[in-house]
Parts: structure tokens; C-alpha cells; sequence
């Protein structure tokens, strides 16, 4: 984030003057020569120091080149500058003292001066006045103490050793209500100097959040939602503070976040709008602080902002819309967020989410459409959603925007809420009948791996448990040509994966031998074996599953790839590892037995009669594939399966072992 600075300042540049002697420099700028003079002045002059003290503040305050500047000051500082102005802090009092620290407050602006003002000793010194019941003085100090921290750890760890933070909450607190002159300034300036001493240093955050910085801050909000400045100063510290892990717990357990919404309420909430959206949007991504924002009028205030916004060009207006929407839909990916702005249909966050689906605004739509995927998540959504016609109007949406590579991101929102809606049961005839499967297939064609992956997902809820779907798709040669292929896209898992998982919910829902002798054709063999080794269980059982029943039902054609795609290895690999799932166990040793034992029961076809010496009887290849497996030692490690603590994989491997005295290999 940008931290809060007093005063703008320039960077600090190096310089290398060669001294001569007091008097005179190689090349030094007029700018150089002034201050040395001040400096030599107020270290030999016999009058009052203030008069010298006034003529370097101005020096220090007139606008002049920052660059320039910064190099005097730099060589005033080499020739002694910081350590006369010590003496003078350290021996004198009242107006003069305070001229002092405003002069180090503008020498801090220099990042090089920083470190040397530490080594100076001014850090404790100048938390010494922090308890001046002077409002200048202890406004100095902390303008003082905030430059020199700005980006300065050896400032911060100073600060720390002498217990600094806890005498800057001690002025804060003191001042929530004051209202003598300059109070609101010290205040101002406080905040400031708690956000440059805290930023990035963890221990110092820490004794800021553990002494009650959070309820201070929301205080000041509380009482001083007029004084702008310092509501803005506040809301950058909070913004700084939950950066950090340290704060997220204390920041829950504080009325902070209500306080911040409730500043979107009032008369001068539009001044913060941008600032307190920033903030929101920053705290959303924690899924305990999205519940407690749902609770708030948060929704409403981002509606109404959303509102008054829409149809403004400018830019201001549209940054507005976007952060309005996008803190919506992060609020969205809370279940209690969903649940509360759906208000079964009846929310106002949902019923503009269904007026900006039409809008010509496509930011709006965008956010639309990604409440809409959010709102699905919940199945009693989901079927509310069917009945409000959204499905029709996401997939017109779909169809104006599939040709436009530019326009990926909307196509992948939509594919999204599509599979999500297509997730119950109940739903999938509607959305079928929607359409949704021509109309998805459009974009077969994409190259952008991140909706190919959605649409996978959207077509796999389809037909699951859908026979005609998974047929339609299945006995489909180019649509299962062109599946194959993202089965084995190495570029992206998330493909490679949705792919092979389709491939296999097609043959678990179709049930039919033309179809599984397709996929045989299609050489969708071996990456369904591949998927047998997955990492995921679940994977796993799909592709045993879809293998099995390839299997008993066109072993005939699939005896050859399933040879090549070394399935005896896998599932040796897999019965003799300790470490498998007895569930997995189960699956492979009925993949195994259905492996030794099963003769196609469809008519043959030509491939097949070459193969068959009649229909039914087993082929050279199964001959092969049979003796490959008995001989890879599958028999021993079924007979130690056989006493598996488990029962059902007892079961399976006795099953396995029977079968195969049953059906000796054929000579």
C-alpha cells in the first residue's frame, strides 16, 4: 500500500563533495552554501539560537528543487548539523525546542538523514514529548518520529526499545475528544506516525494491536466522521494493519467493521467511498470477516454506489463500479453471503444481479453472471434459478460472446455457473432441454485452456446419470476425437484430468458397446489407465470403474491398447502396494478377475472376426493379455489379499482366485 508521508518529499541522492574546509567546496550549490552558513551561525553565535533556528525552518519550508535540497542537506548533515541541533534540543526549552523538532521533522523527509538521526539519539528524546501537554509541540514530535520510521527500520527498532508505541496509544487515546486548537491536526498527524512506525515490523504491530490500537482507530472514526483527513489517515493505517496475519483475529473481535460500513451511511461517506472499498475488498478475502460483512448493510451501500455510478463514463465512476462489484461477488463466495443476499429469490443483490445479466455495461454483466455461479452453489438455488429462466438468458449471453477470443473470461464465468447449475439431480433434464448442451459445444473449438476445462466440467455434470446425453456425446467420433486429445494435453492438469473424467462418466452412463467400442477407436484406452494411477480416489475409481466395464463388454477390441498401455504393471503396482485403499483394492481385483474371464457378448465385428475363431470365444490378444497378468505373479498377491484385514477385499481377491482355477489359459 502507499504509506502516509508528512509533507511530499523528494528520494534522497547521494553526492560526492570534496570538502576543502568550512569555508569553501568544490563545486557546491548555492542551495549547499546556505545551509552551511545557517549551520556555522547557529554554532557560533553568541545571540539566541531561535533567530538561526527561523532562518533554517524557512530555508527548509520555501519550495525549492527537492534534488538540490536534499544533497545541502546531506552535507550539512556530514559536517555536524545533527549533533547541534541535539545540544541545543537536549540544553533548552519551550518555542526554541520546538522549532528543533520541526527542523528534524523536515530533515526526515530525506530518506539518507533518517538512519543518521537515529544514531544521533533523537528517537527517545523526541518520545519524551509525546506527553507534552503542548498540542504543537507533541504534533511536532510525532511528525518528527513518523519521518524518520517512514521505510526505516533502525528508526522502528528504536522506537520499540524504548517502548514507543505504547506512549503514542497513550496520545491518541488522550485526544479522541479534545477539541482545544490543533488537536485535530495531532491527531492527523498521530495516525500517521502509528502507520509509518508499524508497516512491515511485526513486533511493533504487534504491541500496537495487544494495547488496543484497532479500538482506538475505530473511535476516531466513531467522533470525527467529518474531519476527512483524518478518516482517510485511519482507514490507510487499518489498510496497513491487515496486511499483517497478526491483526486478522483482533480485527473480527473489534466493531471496526461495522464502524466502516456505517461511514459509507453518512452525509460524507462518498468522500471514502473509494478508500473504505479498497479496505472492504483487502478484508474480504478472509472467509471469517465475508460471514460477519454479510450480516452488515454492506450489500445495500454497494448496490446503491453501483446505482448511482451506472451509465458514467469517467473514470473515477467506473473504478467505483468495479470495486462495488467485485467486493459483491467476494462477499458471494461466503455461504452466509449467498444465502443472505439470495433471500430465496427476494434479495435485492440477486435481482440486480438478474438486471445487469441484460445490461449493456459488460463489467456489470460480468459481475451478473459471477453472482450467478455463486448463487448456485446452494442446490435449493440452483432450482430456483432454473425457474426463473436464468439458464436461457446465460446461454443467449454465451452464444454473443463464443466467437471473441477477447471475451474468455465471460465465457469461462458462464461455463462456470452453468456446471454448478447443472450439479442437482433434478436440474439436468431442464438444462438439457435448455439447450445447454448444443450451445456449450460451441466453443469446441477454443484454444484457451481455461474454458476448455470449464466446459469439460459443464459436460460431465450433464450427463451423469443422463443416458442419452453421455450417448449423444459418446457414439460422437469428432466430439470424441477431439475429448482424447485434451486427455492428453501435458500443459494444463486441470484439462488433462476433466478430460479423462469425462471420458470415463461417458462410458459408467452410457452403458453401451458402441459407444465403448468408440472409445476404443478413438484410443481412449490409455489415458483411462493412466487415471487408474492418479493421486485422487476418486479419479482412481472412475477410471477402474469405466475400464471394468469396457471390459466385460468389448474386451475383444480393447485387449490390445489396454496390452500396450502396460495396464498388468498398474495393477500389480496397485494390489501390491501397502498403502492402497482397500476400496481401491476392490475395484482393481474386479478389474483383474473381469480381465481373466470375460468373452465379448456383442456380435463381432470385422476386426473382431478376424481375431475370434467364432463369436464368444476368447481372442489371441485376451489369451495374451490373460497369461500376462498370471505370469506377472497377480495369483500370489491375490492369496495374500485373500487374508486382508479388511473383509470386502477378502472377498474381491477369493473371487479373483476362484475365477482364475476356473479358467485356465487355453493352449
Amino acid at each position: 500500500m502507499v504509506l502516509f508521508h508528512f509533507r511530499c518529499h523528494g528520494s534522497a541522492h547521494t553526492i560526492n563533495l570534496t570538502f576543502l574546509n568550512f569555508e569553501g567546496f568544490a563545486t557546491m550549490s548555492e542551495d549547499t552554501e546556505d545551509i552551511l552558513n545557517m549551520v556555522e551561525t547557529l554554532r557560533v553565535s553568541s545571540e539566541e539560537p531561535e533567530k538561526c533556528l527561523d532562518r533554517i525552518l524557512k530555508f527548509l519550508l520555501v519550495e525549492q528543487d527537492e534534488e538540490d535540497l536534499d544533497q545541502a542537506l546531506e552535507t550539512a548533515v556530514e559536517n555536524g548539523m545533527l549533533g547541534d541541533l541535539y545540544d541545543i534540543m537536549t540544553h533548552t526549552s519551550d518555542g526554541t525546542l520546538c522549532k528543533v523538532i520541526q527542523i528534524l521533522a523536515e530533515l526526515g523527509k530525506t530518506e539518507s538523514i533518517r538512519e543518521p538521526c537515529v544514531i544521533q539519539g533523537f528517537v527517545p528524546v523526541l518520545l519524551k514529548h509525546l506527553k507534552s501537554e503542548d498540542i504543537m509541540m507533541a504534533t511536532q514530535a510525532c511528525r518528527a518520529l513518523g519521518n524518520i520510521c517512514f521505510e526505516n527500520d533502525m528508526g522502528r527498532n528504536a522506537v520499540d526499545e524504548h517502548d514507543g508505541i505504547l506512549l503514542l496509544l497513550k496520545l491518541l487515546r488522550e485526544h479522541v475528544k479534545t477539541t482545544e486548537d490543533g488537536a485535530d491536526r495531532l491527531r492527523t498527524i498521530a495516525c500517521g506516525f502509528l502507520l509509518n512506525v508499524t508497516n512491515t515490523h511485526d513486533s511493533l504491530m504487534q504491541k500496537a494491536v495487544d494495547g488496543g490500537a484497532l479500538d482506538v482507530l475505530d473511535e476516531y472514526i466513531r467522533y470525527h466522521q467529518q474531519d476527512h483527513g483524518l478518516c482517510n489517515m485511519v482507514l490507510l493505517t487499518l489498510g496497513s494493519f491487515i496486511d499483517s496475519e497478526i491483526c486478522r483475529q483482533k480485527f473480527t473481535e473489534s466493531s471496526l467493521l461495522s464502524t466502516i460500513v456505517e461511514l459509507l451511511d453518512t452525509q460524507a461517506g462518498e468522500v471514502y467511498q473509494e478508500t473504505v472499498l479498497d479496505l472492504l475488498i483487502t478484508l474480504s478475502e478472509w472467509d471469517e470477516v465475508k460471514d460477519l460483512l454479510a450480516e452488515t448493510s454492506l450489500s445495500n451501500n454497494l448496490i446503491q454506489i453501483i446505482q448511482v455510478n451506472q451509465g458514467k463514463l469517467d473514470p473515477e465512476s467506473q473504478q467505483l463500479i468495479k470495486m462495488a462489484s467485485d467486493l459483491l461477488i467476494l462477499l458471494l463466495t461466503g455461504d452466509k453471503g449467498a444465502e443472505t443476499m439470495f433471500a430465496n429469490g427476494e434479495g435485492p443483490v440477486f435481482i440486480e444481479s438478474v438486471k445487469w445479466l441484460e445490461d449493456e455495461d459488460s463489467r456489470l454483466q460480468m459481475a451478473a453472471v459471477l453472482a450467478i455461479g455463486n448463487f448456485a452453489r446452494n442446490d435449493n438455488h440452483c432450482q430456483r434459478l432454473v425457474e426463473e429462466g436464468i439458464v436461457e438468458q446465460l446461454l443467449e449471453i454465451l452464444k454473443e460472446h463464443r466467437d471473441h477470443e477477447a471475451d474468455m473470461t465471460l465465457q469461462h464465468a458462464i461455463l462456470s455457473a452453468l456446471r454448478n447449475l447443472a450439479i442437482p439431480a433434478r436440474n439436468k433434464p431442464a438444462l438439457l432441454m435448455a439447450g445447454v448442451l448444443e450451445t456449450v459445444l460451441l466453443l469446441i473449438s477454443s484454444e484457451t485452456m481455461a474454458v476448455v476445462f470449464k466446459l469439460l466440467g459443464v459436460l460431465r455434470m450433464l450427463v451423469d446419470g443422463q443416458e442419452t446425453a453421455a450417448l449423444q456425446l459418446g457414439t460422437d467420433r469428432g466430439f470424441m476425437d477431439r475429448l482424447v486429445g485434451w486427455c492428453e494435453v501435458e500443459e494444463h492438469a486441470g484439462v488433462q484430468g476433466e478430460g479423462t473424467r469425462l471420458l470415463a462418466s461417458l462410458v459408467k452412463n452410457g452403458r453401451s458397446v458402441e459407444l465403448m467400442r468408440n472409445v476404443i477407436k478413438c484410443q481412449g484406452i490409455p489415458p483411462l489407465v493412466a487415471m487408474v494411477s492418479s493421486e485422487h480416489l476418486v479419479m482412481q475409481n472412475e477410471a477402474l470403474v469405466a475400464l471394468t466395464l469396457i471390459c466385460s463388454s468389448a474386451l475383444d477390441e480393447a485387449a490390445l491398447p489396454l496390452k500396450q498401455s502396460e495396464l498388468t504393471d498398474t495393477i500389480t503396482s496397485l494390489l501390491g502396494n501397502k498403502s492402497t485403499l482397500p476400496e481401491i483394492l476392490c475395484n482393481t481385483l474386479t478389474l483383474t478377475k473381469t480381465l481373466c474371464t470375460a468373452v465379448s457378448e456383442s456380435p463381432p465385428t470385422t476386426l473382431s472376426c478376424k481375431l475370434l475363431a467364432c463369436a464368444g470365444r476368447v481372442s489371441n490378444m485376451q489369451q495374451s493379455l490373460k497369461e500376462e497378468i498370471l505370469t506377472a505373479g497377480i495369483s500370489d498377491i491375490a492369496r495374500q489379499l485373500s487374508c486382508h484385514e479388511e473383509e470386502k477385499v477378502r472377498e474381491a481377491a477369493n473371487t479373483l482366485l476362484a475365477a482364475l482355477e476356473e479358467a485356465p489359459l487355453e493352449r
